[in-house]
């Protein structure tokens, strides 16, 4: 657990007056299935958390990796008051690369780096890229197609 100050949560107040919070479904991966001779992603059942979508700046930028990618690619701080699932005997993180999120207005985002995890906190920042087509959640558990 974090000792100290949090000054995430001194500041937050004053972005979201400017840059309110919108809620997302966050889908957190959870590995991979042999379908049929297909390996398919399996995601874990959806949680609804609060997310502050932001331009990825050029320090951002460049740790992903994506620098020419600017107009599809973006941060995205991601709030959970709830605790997050555990997996063996830990948390899991807010979020990893390969998990999903899905605004309000029906776009899909791919979590390619972590940025910042304070998941203690209950905030990280991670940078996120659109995809062009919706994902397959047909191998996961909770999915009924």
């Amino acid at each position: 657990m974090a000792i100290g100050v949090n000054l995430h949560s001194v500041v937050r107040g004053a972005i979201t007056s400017i840059h309110p919070d919108e809620t997302v479904t966050l889908y957190q991966s959870a590995g991979q299935k042999n379908v049929k001779g297909k390996i398919k992603a399996v995601y874990a059942e959806p949680q609804t958390i609060k997310a502050n979508f932001q331009p990825l700046d050029s320090d951002a930028l460049k740790h992903a990796e994506v620098i020419g990618n600017t107009p599809i690619s973006e941060q995205v701080f991601l709030y959970s008051d709830s605790p997050m699932p555990i997996a063996g005997q830990q948390r899991l993180p807010i979020t990893r690369t390969g998990d999903i999120i899905n605004r309000s207005d029906g776009t899909y985002w791919l979590v390619t780096v972590v940025l910042e995890d304070w998941t203690w906190d209950g905030w990280c920042n991670v940078g996120v890229h659109i995809q062009t087509t919706p994902p397959d959640f047909s191998a996961s558990d909770w999915y009924e197609g």
